[in-house]
């Protein structure tokens, strides 16, 4: 059934071809003036000299037109491998795959068309005109193992192909010149079977129905090819558009000196001249490998504006040229003028040259690639590090140093000279001086240094310090001269070993640069995959936001100077000072405001009062509201005041009535004389009123639980007594209530104690919370123990005393 289905196929295909094959006298070899065999670089050299030679522009001849389109068309056949064998096997011309190449509804041609011609077939069962694609074929292991890593020093052109991917052929005529013109420039070029590593061609963006696909790889990013026709031209140009605008300065008169001058950011300069407005592309991809090392500079000849530097070093003005700067800014180390200058010789030039005469160890990198490890004693690679200061005072021992290579000229391979700067490479200096010196001791100094492997190290310090100067040239040379050769021509091993700290990169970016290359990366990730009308989309919404953002911002910019002005206005207008409001108001407590601070009060709130007199308002409520100031965010709470001399009744009948409940186990009707009461012991009192459960907590400086932690207890024999002893006016447990009684009790007689109805109605019976003393207090010590009262009155922990009622406020 297969063979069936196969010769059926190969019958349809061969039907196909020989119509779409149309047998001609025409000839493309004679067309551009070549013999049969000859080679793609001779068919591209002819097609070049016959199209500058019959260009319309050019050319004024009446049949220039048509003579041109004739070479185009000859070119097109001879270039594309499967129409030229098929030419030269049998002398025809494939018409359908010219129809197709030209179909301007396909990407890179017309597949299915493609197909029904003779090079479909042959695309389908003879897979030899593959083979240019898999011999640069990678896998994925490949890739993310040396691929990625090696694109950030060189960039890698991929293409992602599959064995029944019809364009792919077309392609690949294209594929092959691009192989030739960008290997030798430093591009890498590399194919992925599609079939074969699906997960390396999906990573690469490449999916089945749109072979084949394009990526650049460089500095780690993948770019998309996206332009709808694939040809050597496009495909440089959006290589040369990955790369940064700032990779080669334009160079010219006025900055000649401060590009070759800037060489203290530890880079050799290389200074490039060409005829070309066009940065060539392997000066990009030079400049891109050596980044880390080197600055590039380009300047034109043939300009105004660049006379003075050619002039001044002598370069020719037909001949592309390259000059190396090291320190000397006069001098350049290396030269060459050329009229092509070839890649290859351009990077032997650099890499030979790649370093400063005395570099400077600014990052952990450089220290590896100065100082490689290296276990061998025999052919261990010594570093002499000049330890100075990153100031001007030192910049003479460092030129002192750098003419010392010049004269004696040591091999690369056995020492390398360089410097740091103590106070910026402090942890690493740390770990090779010895214990109890300071790294400032060091300064001047030059250590030699070994590096046995990755973080172990031998090191030895020159006593001698290196001293600048002239009196100290000659001296300070030879001691360096000798010790070298000493160490060099000895197999011993250094003074001291330690455990390396790795340098800090003295260069790297900061978290503002850090955020501008991110961006500039989602710039280019979004330009790679979002169409023009997709980004003006996305665009209109943000410019709307910014737009309504700097409204904003305006518009409180203007309120604020409007402001200003009407401040610098009134700036010598008197002030009106403004009323202060208290965020805490205490109430009094009268007949007009009973009924809300008390009978009315909602569910779960209460009142607290503070008793005094027209003597004590000024000492006491001041302490009152500093005391209940911590409450006044609850919402729950009220506080106020009642003079005691107004509202003795209502408090008597209110103690009366708490006696009554408190005695209500006695079975006694207890009746208090309101006379009992004296104002004078109740003042500095504070009453909390639950209005809705109705019962009151007292507080008093004489209050039994604010004398001790019995509280409850005596409280308890307390009411006792009030209502069946006769001693209750003498006993000193009433004078919280406000009643008239001694000091404590006491084995002291009468005439020791004195006489009670002498000073009942003169002297306040408060005294401190503390305890019971023989001395009286004054209304400053009333309110002492409050805040601690307080505290138990939220946590329900004082006393509680219940009543039937409210008794109503005001005289009888």
């Amino acid at each position: 059934m297969w063979n069936f289905f196969k010769n059926f196929v190969y019958a349809v295909l061969l039907v196909n071809m020989t119509i779409g094959a149309v047998h001609c006298s025409w000839d493309p070899y004679k067309v551009l003036g070549l013999k049969r065999g000859a080679s793609i670089p001779e068919i591209r050299r002819a097609y070049k000299q016959s199209a500058r030679e019959w260009h319309p522009d050019k050319n004024r001849n009446e049949n220039a037109e048509s003579k041109f389109v004739e070479v185009n068309k000859a070119y097109e056949l001879l270039s594309d491998p499967v129409r030229r064998k098929l030419f030269d096997q049998k002398g025809v011309v494939d018409d359908s795959l010219n129809r197709n190449m030209h179909n301007p509804n396909n990407r890179f041609g017309d597949g299915a068309s493609f197909f029904s011609g003779h090079g479909g077939f042959r695309f389908q069962f003879k897979m030899s005109e593959m083979t240019a694609f898999h011999q640069y074929r990678i896998t994925l292991r490949r890739y993310e193992n040396f691929i990625l890593p090696q694109s950030q020093n060189q960039p890698y052109l991929i293409l992602v192909y599959s064995e029944w991917c019809l364009m792919c052929l077309h392609v690949l005529p294209i594929w092959q010149r691009l192989v030739e013109d960008l290997n030798p420039i430093g591009i890498n070029l590399a194919t992925v079977h599609f079939d074969q590593e699906v997960e390396l061609a999906n990573k690469l963006g490449g999916r089945r129905g749109e072979l084949p696909h394009v990526v650049l790889v460089m500095d780690s990013r993948i770019s998309h090819y996206i332009e709808d026709e694939l040809s050597n031209s496009k495909v440089i140009e959006f290589i040369r558009s990955r790369f940064s605008r700032n990779l080669i300065a334009f160079v010219n008169d006025q900055n000649i000196n401060e590009f070759i001058g800037g060489w203290k950011d530890n880079k050799v300069r290389v200074m490039l001249f060409g005829k070309l407005e066009l940065v060539r592309l392997r000066y990009l991809t030079l400049a891109f490998k050596y980044r880390p090392h080197t600055l590039f500079g380009y300047a034109q000849l043939n300009l105004e504006t660049t006379r003075a530097i050619v002039d001044k070093f002598g370069i020719p003005l037909k001949l592309d040229s390259l000059l190396l700067f090291q320190e000397d800014r006069d001098r350049p180390a290396a030269r060459l003028s050329m009229a092509d200058l070839p890649y290859s010789t351009l990077k032997d030039i650099i890499e030979t040259n790649k370093y400063l005469q005395l570099p400077r160890l600014s990052s952990q990198k450089m220290l590896d690639l100065l100082c490689p490890p290296e276990s061998s004693n025999v052919r261990r690679r010594l570093c002499a590090i000049l330890v100075t200061e990153d100031r001007e005072e030192d910049e003479e021992a460092r030129e002192q140093l750098r003419h010392f290579t010049r004269q004696f000229k040591f091999s690369r391979d056995r020492i390398v000279f360089s410097y740091l700067f103590r106070e910026k490479q402090t942890e690493f200096l740390r770990a090779l001086l010895e214990d109890g010196k300071s790294p400032a001791e060091a300064t001047t100094k030059v250590v030699i240094v070994w590096r046995q492997d990755i973080q172990r190290l031998s090191y030895s310090w020159l006593p001698q310090p290196f001293v600048s100067g002239a009196d100290n040239w000659n001296s300070s040379v030879n001691y360096l001269h000798r010790t070298l050769i000493k160490i060099l021509g000895s197999a011993q091993p250094l003074a001291h070993t330690t455990s390396m700290k790795e340098l800090v990169d003295e260069y790297a970016q900061g978290i503002l640069g850090r955020i501008t290359a991110r961006l500039v990366t989602t710039a280019e990730i979004l330009r790679d995959h979002f169409t023009r009308q997709e980004l003006l989309a996305v665009g209109s919404v943000v410019g709307t936001v910014l737009f309504i953002a700097a409204v904003g911002y305006v518009m409180t910019y203007l309120v604020r100077l409007e402001e200003e002005t009407i401040r610098k206005t009134n700036k010598g207008l008197p002030k009106t000072p403004r009323p202060t409001t208290t965020e805490l108001k205490l109430h009094e407590l009268r007949s007009e405001t009973y009924n809300g601070m008390v009978r009315l009060l909602k569910p779960g709130c209460r009142t607290v009062v503070l008793l005094l007199d027209n003597e004590s308002m000024d000492v006491l409520i001041p302490k009152f509201h500093k005391a209940v100031w911590p409450y006044r965010k609850n919402k729950s709470l009220l506080f106020g005041w009642m003079n005691i001399d107004r509202g003795l009744p209502w408090y008597s009948r209110l103690l009366n009535l708490a006696l009554k409940i408190a005695d209500d186990d006695e079975g006694t009707d207890v009746t208090l004389d309101s006379n009992s009461v004296k104002p004078k012991n109740c003042v500095g009192t504070v009453v909390s009123l639950n209005g809705h459960r109705r019962y009151f907590c007292i507080y008093h400086a004489r209050h039994p639980e604010c004398v001790s932690d019995s509280g409850a207890k005596r409280m308890q024999n307390m009411a006792r007594r009030l209502t069946v002893s006769n001693r209750v006016m003498n006993d000193a447990s009433g004078a919280f209530m406000g009643f008239d009684s001694s000091l404590e009790d006491s084995d002291n007689s009468d005439v020791e104690r004195g006489d009670p109805l002498k000073s009942q109605d003169m002297e306040p019976l408060i005294t401190s919370g503390l305890g019971l003393h023989t001395q009286q207090f004054s209304t400053d010590f009333a309110l002492e123990g409050l805040s601690n009262w307080l505290d138990r009155l939220f946590e329900g922990t004082t006393q509680r005393y219940n009543i039937n009622y409210w008794p109503d406020f005001g005289n009888l």
